[in-house]
C-alpha cells in the first residue's frame, strides 16, 4: 500500500475564473453534469442542475465510457480525487484551486466501454466543489452505470469516518498537509460498503460531535448540520437522500473531549445531554430512511460505550427496534495525523464491525468476502 498518492502527471489547468466550461475545440464532446448518464453518490445540492455542488467527504460520480480520453471541470479549492476505471485505482489527481480547473482523467482507453468513478479522497471545510462538466474527445458515448448490488449505506460520523490522514506517517500534520494523505476509499466505512457490494453516502464531519465539537463548542453540532446537504453551508438546502438500508452512526469522540474540557470524566448532566441529542439524531434518521436499519456504533471509550449503550436500549424499550449497537476498539499504535486511524487500523476497524453486524443479521454473512 502506498502511503503517498500518486498524483496523475496529465494535464492541470486553472484558468481563475475565466472562460464558459462549456467551451471545448474541434474534434472535442462537452459533456453537460445534467447529462442523465451521470450518477451522483452522495449528498449533492442540484438546485442548479448545471452546476451541482458537494463537500460532504466521499461524493462521487460515476458513468459508463466509451472513449479515448476524458478530462473533468470543476471549481474546487484544492482537494484531491481518486480515479479508477473499471473498478480499479487508476491514480490520483487535485491540490489546484480556482475557478476552473481541469484534470485528465483518463487517455488513450481505446474501444471497449469502461466503467469511470471519481472520488473525493479528503475532508475540507472550504467552500463546497462545484462539477462543471466534462470533456471528451467528439465520438465518446456515455450511459449509465449498472447500480450495486448491495444495501445503500448512510454513515453519521466524525473524522474516523471521514479517514482523515490515515495515509500519513507522521504523528502530527497541519491541517491542509492532510489532504494528500487521506484517502476516503481506504477508511473503514468504505471498506464496509465494498465486503457488502453497496453504495456509501458519508455525512461525516471532522472534529464534531453529537452535542459539541473537540474543544467543547456547540454551536452547530453533527444533530443539527445532519439535514445540510452541505457540510458547511446551512443556506445550501436541505438534504434529500434516497432510502438508505443500513444507517451507521458513529459519533461521540469529539463531545468525550470536549465536555472533559477542565475536568477529568463528563458528569451526569453531560450523559443525559448526549443521551437526548443522540435521540434526536436518530428521530431525524427515520423520516430520511423509514425502513433502514440504524446501527449505534461506538468508538473505544468507556464512558461512550456505556451512554450508546443505553441510547440503544432506551430506543428498544419504546418499540424501536430497528436500532442495534456495535462497537470498535483501540488499537495500540495504530494511528497517525494527530491520533486518526492508520490504514491498516481502518482495516482491522472494519472486520470488528462486519463481524458485529452479521453475527445479528443486519447484513449478509460476509466471512469469505474479500477486500
Amino acid at each position: 500500500m502506498r502511503s503517498q498518492p500518486f498524483i496523475v502527471a496529465a494535464l492541470v489547468l486553472v484558468l481563475n475564473g475565466c472562460g464558459r466550461p462549456d467551451q471545448v475545440a474541434a474534434g472535442e464532446r462537452f459533456v453537460s453534469p445534467t447529462d442523465p448518464a451521470i450518477r451522483y453518490v452522495g449528498r449533492w445540492d442540484r438546485s442548479d442542475p448545471a452546476r451541482p455542488k458537494a463537500s460532504w467527504p466521499g461524493f462521487q460520480v460515476s458513468f459508463d465510457f466509451s472513449g479515448n480520453w476524458l478530462r473533468v471541470r470543476m471549481k474546487d479549492a484544492g482537494n484531491y480525487y481518486n480515479v479508477s476505471i473499471d473498478g480499479k485505482s487508476h491514480g490520483v489527481v487535485g491540490g489546484r484551486s480556482g475557478g476552473l480547473v481541469t484534470y485528465s482523467l483518463a487517455e488513450g482507453l481505446g474501444k471497449g466501454r469502461h466503467r469511470i468513478c471519481l472520488q473525493r479522497r479528503n475532508i475540507s471545510f472550504e467552500p463546497a466543489t462545484e462539477l462543471l462538466g466534462f470533456v471528451a474527445d467528439a465520438g465518446a458515448v456515455l450511459s449509465p452505470p449498472s447500480l450495486p448490488p448491495g444495501p445503500r449505506i448512510e454513515f453519521i460520523g466524525d473524522s474516523f469516518t471521514a479517514a482523515e490522514g490515515n495515509e500519513a506517517s507522521a504523528s502530527s500534520l497541519p491541517w491542509k498537509e492532510k489532504y494528500p494523505v487521506t484517502n476516503f476509499e481506504l477508511g473503514y466505512a468504505c471498506r464496509l460498503a465494498r465486503a457488502l457490494d453497496g453504495e456509501l453516502t458519508a455525512v461525516c464531519r471532522s472534529g464534531s460531535g453529537l452535542v459539541c465539537d473537540f474543544k467543547g463548542d456547540r454551536r452547530s453540532p453533527m444533530e443539527e448540520r445532519y439535514g445540510w446537504a452541505l457540510m458547511e453551508d446551512s443556506g445550501g438546502g436541505q438534504a434529500r437522500p434516497d432510502p438508505a438500508d443500513l444507517v451507521v452512526i458513529c459519533l461521540g469522540l469529539n463531545d468525550f473531549n470536549g465536555m472533559t474540557q477542565g475536568k477529568k470524566q463528563p458528569n451526569a448532566e453531560d450523559a443525559r445531554e448526549f443521551q437526548d441529542a443522540y435521540h434526536r439524531l436518530i428521530g431525524k434518521v427515520g423520516p430520511h430512511h423509514p425502513t433502514a436499519r440504524i446501527v449505534a456504533l461506538a468508538p473505544f471509550i468507556p464512558w461512550l460505550r456505556e451512554q450508546t449503550r443505553k441510547v440503544v436500549e432506551e430506543e428498544r424499550s419504546k418499540g424501536n427496534h430497528r436500532v442495534h449497537y456495535a462497537q470498535f476498539d483501540e488499537f495500540p499504535g495504530g494511528y497517525v495525523a494527530d491520533g486518526h486511524p492508520t490504514v491498516e487500523t481502518h482495516r482491522r476497524m472494519a472486520e470488528q464491525i462486519l463481524d458485529q453486524l452479521s453475527r445479528q443479521d443486519l447484513v449478509a454473512p460476509v466471512s469469505t468476502r474479500k477486500d
